[in-house]
Parts: structure tokens; C-alpha cells; sequence
């Protein structure tokens, strides 16, 4: 039979997580249905084991009438309810909901409004269930311990790896920097680019902990803290095993014994940076790595901070168009990487306006967060592309990386980045500023990853081999 956590292997609920109700995620559902009537008409249609989806398009002005609904819903012993509060409700599930759902044990799911009713349905019909696997009893009283000894050392890669250990799950667990284990069955990175992209949004409207689908095989379970993060995951089989119930426990503990160790906000913005800018240009920059809080104190005077973000360990960076006039804003750009050692580069071509700050600046912190685990450097040119690749069916990724791969794998990564670098910016002499290389080996290595690729260098000349030679690297980037 099938339960509700289930739901989350759909593909279409990849965006989608458990908001409230988790004690009930075990709950059989029965039947699938599309909610359209309002409430009360609604509830003659209400039937035990029953999971309803539903946007409230009928009830987006009736707050009471939504709150009512979730209590007929817990009375008939409906599954749980799964919400799109994204056309009509601000994109926020009431808190009411929320409140009454968690008293009650009552599963609701968060569905981004980009789903389509119809995939579910028909996605619905094809899942099938997983039996569910027994597992072995963890001790309380170790975990206990572990905590005593973090208390006297504030170690949080140890804590990390002792609570791992004991609990036999994968463990990770974020503050200034990110720690995990070594049970890692999927990469730390991309299990952080998941949950970013459910909560990049803005974490005041998540409501601790959540649940999602990490892939077809593994489900996550995370935790917040006011500037910490804790995550396991399991695979879909084994959602009842008891050491999953003890992280359950200690993870609402584990998260504020973190946010002891940052007790300042995760998040700082100079919103009136922007503002005070007037007509001046600036060249908009962004870093990414661990420490992201020492990174003003390490930039020449002249650059302006507009946001550090320490929860998911980036610094937006403006500087003065005077300081790259004539292309040297390469050369200011390979300092910048030189003295900070980020994870994740990326940079302006041109200097904004105060229009074209606030027009870029939102897109930006989305777009990376969901590709989180990029790194390297990059033109912020790129990044639409970027995301849009990231996204795409997994069918043309297949076919169009299974020829590049075997191409380029045996291919240095710095000469295929360097001619992806090239590719975006049409100049030599700003990769070799960029890169901090001589023109020659820019040259070189351009020569080099066109032959491996397969292509003639005058390809480069013709705007469709190009658009075609930029696919291929940006996927290289993104699979490696």
C-alpha cells in the first residue's frame, strides 16, 4: 500500500516536502483526488484514507472556511493534504494549518506551484510501494555522551562524525562551515542544493523540520536552526528503522547546540548600498566559501559588501567601475580570487547601473543556490544556462553528455574551463587576465580542449558551433 511519504518519489513533487504532520507520513493513501469545491460543500466528498491536493483557488479569501477543512479532513481520517499556496495564497501555508496539522499528526505537503495536477495523477497511477525494512535499536545513552564531550570541546566535525557513527545514518550538519561523516551514499553538495532550493525563497516560511525527496532512491530529513542546518537521509525502505525516530529526538537539540557556536545571524544585508549608489556603475561579484564571515576583512577598502550570507556561505561583492577601466577589472577579479581561495567565482563582464544591480542581484542568489554545488569561476552570463541545464530531462542530458563525456574525460579540467571561459567571454586577453596565465598558454590550452572535443579551432568563428561547444562545457561543468 501506498503511504504518503511515497508521494515525494513522484517527479513532479521534487520541489515538494513534508511542511507539518510528519508523525503521520505513514499514512495509507487510498485515493488520489483534485479538491475544487469550497468548503463545506467540500466535505461530502471527504472519505477515509483519501489525500487531497488543492491550490484553495475556491477558498483563497475564506481563511476560516481552510482551517475548518483540515479538521473535517482529520476527522474523516483522510491521508493529509497536499497544498499550492503559490497562486492564491502568497506562497505561505497558514500557520493555523500548520499548528492544527502538527497537533494532529496530520501529513501536509508543500507543492511548488510550477506542478501540473495532471503529472501527479498519472505519475500516481505507475508508483509503486516499497516494503519497508527493520533496522537495529540505537542507545540513548551514547548519544547522550556525545553530547557531553561536544559540550567540552565544541568539535563540530567530531560531534558530526560520533552522532553519525552512533546513529549509522548519514549526518550532516552546517554552521559557518559544512561537516559530515563518511556515510555519505550521496554527495554533500547536492544533498545542500536540494534543501537550499526548497528554502531559498526565505526561511521564515519553513516551518522545522522538513522532508524531501533527495532522488528516487534516498528521502531527507532536515532540521533548522536559527543559523544552523542538520540533515540525514535514508532510503525509501527504510523510513521506520528506530534510528531515525532518535534523530528525530536529538536534531531539534543538535541544531541549537550549533547555533551556540554562530550566535550571530546567518544573514546580513546593506540594502541601502543600492540606494546611495546614485549614477554610479558597479561590477557585481560573488564568492563562495567556508569562513565566508572573514571574507571583509580580507577585501581592499574600495570594494563594497551588499550581502554575506554565512548560512549558505556567500558575499556579494560591488566594486567601482574606476577599478576595472580597460579591462583591468580581470586583473582585479584574479586578485580577488588569489587573496580569498573561493569555492565558487562569479563575476560581472560589464559594470551596472543601480537598474541593472537590482535586476541581476535576485536571480543570482536564487540561481545559486540551486547549483550550489558548482565550482569554480564563472560569468554570471552563464548561469542561465547553467540552470536551465541543470534542470532539463535526464534524457537529453544523457545523450548529449554520453558523447562529450567520453570525449573530455581524459582532458585537464582547467583547459576545458579555460575555453568555456573563452567561449562566454570572446578575449584572450581577459581569460589570461582573469586566469592569471600568459596569453600563450591561454592559446594552448584553447587548442589543447578543442582537439580533445573534437572541434576545429575556426569553429569558434560561427555563432551555432559555438552556441553548440558552450552546451557541451557548461554540461561538463555541471556533471564533474
Amino acid at each position: 500500500m501506498l503511504k504518503v511519504v511515497d508521494l515525494l518519489k513522484m517527479p513532479s513533487l521534487v520541489q515538494g516536502y513534508v511542511a507539518a504532520g510528519h508523525g503521520g507520513i505513514f499514512h495509507v493513501v487510498k485515493k488520489l483526488e483534485i479538491m475544487e469545491e469550497p468548503y463545506p460543500a467540500v466535505l461530502e466528498f471527504l472519505v477515509p484514507s483519501e489525500f487531497m491536493l488543492t491550490n484553495f483557488w475556491s477558498m483563497k479569501d475564506n481563511k476560516e472556511g481552510r482551517l475548518e477543512l483540515v479538521r473535517s479532513m482529520i476527522e474523516k481520517k483522510c491521508s493529509g493534504l497536499g497544498i499550492m499556496p503559490g497562486p492564491h495564497l502568497g506562497d505561505q501555508i497558514d500557520p493555523e494549518i500548520i499548528e492544527l496539522a502538527n497537533e494532529h499528526q496530520f501529513p501536509v505537503l508543500y507543492i511548488s506551484s510550477s506542478v501540473r495536477w495532471g503529472n501527479v495523477i498519472s505519475e500516481y497511477g505507475v508508483l509503486s510501494y516499497s516494503q519497508m525494512a527493520p533496522s537495529y535499536e540505537t542507545s540513548l545513552e551514547e548519544v547522550l555522551q556525545i553530547f557531553s564531550d561536544f559540550h567540552a570541546d565544541s568539535n563540530v566535525g567530531r560531534f558530526c562524525r560520533e552522532i553519525e557513527r552512533t546513529l549509522q545514518l548519514p549526518v550532516i550538519m552546517s554552521t559557518d562551515t559544512v561537516y559530515s561523516g563518511e556515510r555519505q551514499p550521496v554527495s554533500v553538495a547536492l544533498v545542500i542544493a536540494r534543501i537550499q532550493t526548497i528554502c531559498q525563497d526565505g526561511r521564515n516560511t519553513l516551518v522545522s523540520p522538513i522532508s524531501l525527496r533527495l532522488n528516487d532512491d534516498y528521502l531527507a530529513i532536515a532540521y533548522f536552526g536559527k543559523n544552523s542546518l542538520v540533515v540525514t537521509y535514508v532510503p525509501n525502505n527504510e523510513l521506520n528503522q528506530p534510528s531515525l525516530q532518535v534523530f528525530h529526538k536529538i536534531a531539534p537539540v543538535i541544531a541549537k547546540e550549533l547555533d551556540r557556536l554562530c550566535p550571530s545571524s546567518y544573514h546580513r544585508k546593506s540594502s541601502q548600498i543600492i540606494a546611495s549608489l546614485g549614477e554610479s556603475e558597479m561590477y557585481l561579484a560573488l564568492v563562495k566559501r567556508d569562513h565566508v564571515r572573514e571574507i571583509a576583512k580580507e577585501l581592499d577598502y574600495r570594494y563594497l559588501v551588499y550581502e554575506q550570507n554565512t548560512y549558505f556561505h556567500y558575499c556579494i561583492l560591488l566594486i567601482p567601475r574606476e577599478l576595472g577601466e580597460n579591462g583591468q577589472i580581470y586583473l582585479e577579479y584574479q586578485k580577488l580570487c588569489e587573496k580569498l581561495n573561493p569555492d565558487l567565482f562569479l563575476f560581472s563582464s560589464v559594470p551596472l547601473d543601480k537598474k541593472g544591480l537590482q535586476r541581476e542581484l535576485e536571480p543570482l542568489k536564487y540561481m545559486v543556490n540551486a547549483l550550489s554545488y558548482l565550482d569554480g569561476i564563472y560569468s554570471l552570463d552563464e548561469l542561465p544556462l547553467l540552470y536551465i541545464l541543470a534542470y532539463a530531462p535526464f534524457e537529453y542530458k544523457n545523450r548529449l553528455f554520453s558523447q562529450t563525456e567520453q570525449m573530455a574525460g581524459r582532458e585537464d579540467k582547467n583547459f576545458l574551463d579555460t575555453l568555456r571561459l573563452y567561449t562566454v567571454l570572446r578575449n584572450m586577453g581577459h581569460v589570461a587576465n582573469l586566469l592569471g596565465i600568459h596569453t600563450n598558454s591561454v592559446k594552448y590550452r584553447l587548442s589543447k580542449a578543442l582537439a580533445q572535443l573534437g572541434y576545429e579551432e575556426d569553429s569558434l568563428r560561427g555563432d551555432v558551433y559555438r552556441i553548440q561547444l558552450l552546451l557541451q562545457l557548461e554540461l561538463i561543468a555541471l556533471e564533474s
